[in-house]
């Protein structure tokens, strides 16, 4: 990407000279124009990730007038972190002849803001709440802002922040472009990204971003008719080894694409002698919870399962995830495989795999590398990650 020549200048005398990982992956991303979705925590770089775009982008908008709003608006959990951020949009921007921000939040100056804002801005960073005062006392609009950056963003609901950030994103102009970072990934985050994100790509970086670190991933290329015989194989033959060493059966769980699916495997299983049971949309909610209950305190080892009954499964000691049939997306791999290796213990995913996975298993295995040289940085492609 072309960068403003200024912006090179400020770069430059800042000596940034390598970008961090999530630079690298999201800055690309933001100034191409795309919405983006990154999980990251703060130390990662990635306020410049999304202040180098933001001020590139608005420099190549129509030049503001006094009274308009601002072009872009970063929102923030709090006033340091705010300070923080404008610091840096500076820092960047010092060589520019113009390019004016201002910062608005709680604890101080009302009016020295509202002069600020209707001086003309291009960048405002604020927290919610404060925000949202001055557009209710008309002193900011937000009729010219087209980028828009949420950062840390799950601590800004954890703060309450939400109706402030939705009243934000409902009123905000047709077209714009919308930044959300994150440090974690907690169901409210995807929400609020499926609703305001346009078909983002999605950018994870760090270790804490990926239950995978603790998880010894293994991958197995077979043929589907041999998928169950192959299964039955390794559970049997554990079974045999828990027997000998007079241990309990580590508990499993396997994934399967479709509800017939589960049943037959469930039931091979159990024609073995091993206690499995089936866990899918197609059982009723009492035996779906009988099932989770065998499963949590005995005496079933196995539950196999498809995604849809395995949302918000949350079972302590799962030793061992087999993928029997691949998911779709890299998201829903990570989702399935963070169900062992939980709270600092390790765990085991194995997955079979066929000709039609290679997509995905591309994607596994680069992630793979990555925790195994400190480094998770995964696109996930998925419902909310547009690749």
């Amino acid at each position: 990407q072309n960068l403003h020549s200024s912006i090179m200048e400020d770069i430059a005398f800042h000596a940034y000279s390598t970008p961090t990982s999530i630079q690298a992956q999201a800055m690309p991303v933001a100034l191409s124009g795309r919405d983006l979705l990154g999980c990251a925590e703060t130390g990662s770089g990635k306020t410049a990730a999304f202040s180098i775009p933001m001020i590139q982008h608005c420099l190549a908008q129509p030049p503001i007038q006094r009274g308009d709003g601002a072009l872009a608006l970063v929102l923030a959990p709090t006033r340091e972190l705010a300070q923080q951020i404008e610091k840096e949009v500076k820092a960047f921007s010092r060589s520019l002849d113009v390019f004016k921000t201002a910062i608005v939040v709680g604890g101080t100056n009302m009016s020295e803001q509202k002069s600020d804002l209707r001086a003309g801005v291009h960048v405002v960073v604020a927290t919610p709440g404060r925000f949202i005062d001055h557009l209710q006392q008309r002193n900011t609009s937000l009729s010219r802002i087209s980028f828009v950056v949420l950062d840390e963003a799950d601590r800004m609901l954890d703060m309450g922040f939400e109706p402030q950030i939705r009243e934000v994103m409902q009123n905000l102009p047709e077209r714009h472009q919308t930044l959300l970072f994150s440090a974690t990934m907690p169901v409210e985050i995807e929400h609020l990204a499926q609703e305001y994100l346009n078909s983002p790509v999605c950018v994870k970086v760090g270790k804490f971003s990926s239950p995978t670190t603790n998880v010894s991933q293994d991958l197995f290329k077979v043929l589907e008719t041999e998928k169950i015989d192959r299964l039955l194989d390794m559970l049997v033959e554990g079974a045999a080894q828990s027997e000998r060493s007079g241990r309990p059966f580590p508990l499993t769980i396997v994934f399967v694409e479709r509800k017939s699916r589960c049943d037959e495997v469930a039931e091979a299983l159990t024609q073995q002698g091993l206690r499995a049971a089936a866990l899918h949309g197609g059982r009723s909610q009492s035996e779906r919870e009988a099932a989770l209950g065998d499963f949590r305190h005995g005496p079933t080892r196995i539950l196999v399962a498809t995604d849809v009954a395995s949302r918000g499964l949350d079972v302590t000691g799962v030793a061992h995830v087999i993928n029997l049939d691949l998911p779709k997306t890299m998201e829903d791999y990570v989702h399935r495989i963070g169900r062992t290796g939980r709270a600092g213990s390790t765990g085991r995913a194995t997955s079979f795999h066929t000709d039609r996975d290679a997509f995905l298993v591309s994607h596994i295995r680069k992630a793979i590398q990555d925790v195994d040289s400190g480094n998770a940085v995964s696109f996930a492609v998925g419902k909310v990650c547009k690749k």
